[in-house]
């Protein structure tokens, strides 16, 4: 028998350990390097998934972490809760643009020279609200039912239609009383804010602060979405524009940069925001709120407010106009000569005035009317939904808009 070479059984454990060490290594790096590969797919993925749920955040210059806790609904409110099936959370709060965009801004592309010097300041004709004419008929008892039965309609469409989030808010501005569906929930007003901003606005003309003749620049890096403003699309950097132009453009034509351009001539939303909330903040737009959107999914953000609160501010412009009309009388002008189509006008009679601003946000699906109603009486009228597809939510709203008017009419029938 032969005998095992010396050498080769003194060398061969150091061999086993070596080649253990090697394989070890390789299965360390393999395992390394997935690790990293699913690291990187995982932020990735986040990205994409925060891109989606925060579109209207995405880009925006401030950032700030604090914790919140959950919104939550006070026991005097008659919503209901939305149950929902998956959580994304975030604490870093980004301040919203007014206008969506799925657009970088670039400069408008318009050969021609332009005159840089602002625009001439051209108010249209002052309007007046309608004399009470109207006498009521319905008992305050048979109202009291008819309101509650508004609300219940609402509350049946939103049952209704899936894959929607409906807000309401009802106001009688002549005597007071009110319905609300949903009506504390958080909710993306995007340019339909520029309601309580030009309020504060214009109690700072009141005040000697403002100047209808002061001016702002267009230049490169001016805060707004492009694709919604027709600053952005119609003019060249240089430009200058009236502090009153940038005021009607905000309302009338829905503008993000006109809108930017009046919250930077008070100093910018830190100033702005404290001022509005003395007038209604039962959601403020500085909060963080953690809430569910249309499709169920939560999550937390600023630059939200509710339609109680936009009713509100609708509700003391109203009054200030009463009051004091030279102080609000452009405000008021701007929301009536709104070029943009109301969704509820039709739901009206054909001759009945409406004074209203929009907020619309295709990105999150959010579509928001607030609208002063010059009918039988005068009243307040925000709705608010939230759906995939724009033409639903406006279907929706004037679906909304023709329940209102049938409880108006029926109050005096």
């Amino acid at each position: 028998m032969k005998r095992p070479n010396p050498t080769f059984l003194q060398k061969a454990p150091k061999i086993q350990s070596s080649r253990r060490k090697r394989t070890l290594s390789i299965v360390l790096i393999t395992l390394g390097v997935t690790l990293v590969l699913m690291f990187f797919r995982k932020v990735s993925y986040d990205g994409l998934t925060y891109a989606e749920l925060f579109p209207d955040l995405v880009g925006a210059a401030q950032r700030e972490t604090t914790t919140y806790e959950e919104y939550r609904r006070p026991v005097h409110t008659t919503t209901e809760s939305t149950t929902t099936e998956t959580t994304t959370e975030t604490t870093t709060f980004l301040a919203p643009s007014f206008a969506p965009t799925t657009e970088a801004t670039t400069e408008a592309p318009s050969t021609k020279v332009q005159n840089n010097s602002p625009d001439p300041i051209l108010e249209n004709p002052s309007y007046t609200f309608k004399k009470a004419s109207w006498h009521q008929t319905a008992t305050y008892q048979k109202r009291a039912v008819m309101l509650e039965n508004l609300r219940e309609k609402v509350k049946a469409v939103d049952k209704e239609q899936q894959y929607m989030r409906i807000c309401f808010e009802f106001v009688s501005l002549k005597y007071g009383d009110s319905i609300g569906y949903q009506n504390l929930d958080p909710v993306l007003p995007s340019g339909a804010y520029a309601i309580p901003i030009e309020i504060v606005w214009y109690n700072q003309l009141k005040e000697g602060k403002q100047d209808l003749a002061g001016v702002a620049t267009y230049v490169r890096g001016s805060t707004g979405a492009y694709s919604a403003s027709y600053i952005g699309q119609n003019f060249k950097y240089g430009k200058q524009f009236f502090h009153r132009n940038c005021l009607n453009y905000a309302v009338t034509k829905n503008d993000s940069i006109a809108l930017n351009f009046v919250i930077d001539s008070m100093g910018g939303m830190e100033k702005v925001i404290p001022e509005i909330n003395k007038i209604s903040h039962y959601v403020g737009y500085d909060d963080k709120i953690l809430y569910g959107d249309y499709r169920s999914r939560r999550y937390r953000a600023g630059g939200r407010t509710s339609c109680y609160d936009m009713a509100e501010y609708l509700r003391y412009l109203y009054n200030g106009y009463i009051n004091t009309p030279d102080v609000y009388q452009r405000l008021i002008n701007d929301m009536y000569y709104s070029e943009l189509t109301s969704p509820i006008k039709g739901s009206f009679a054909q001759d009945t005035p409406i004074l209203h601003v929009q907020g619309r946000n295709y990105n999150m699906g959010a579509y928001m009317e607030c609208a002063i109603v010059d009918c039988e009486e005068p009243i307040a009228l925000v709705i608010y939904v939230e759906t995939a597809y724009e033409e639903n939510a406006y279907a929706v709203m004037q679906q909304l808009g023709r329940y209102a008017a049938e409880f108006v009419r029926g109050c005096y029938m």
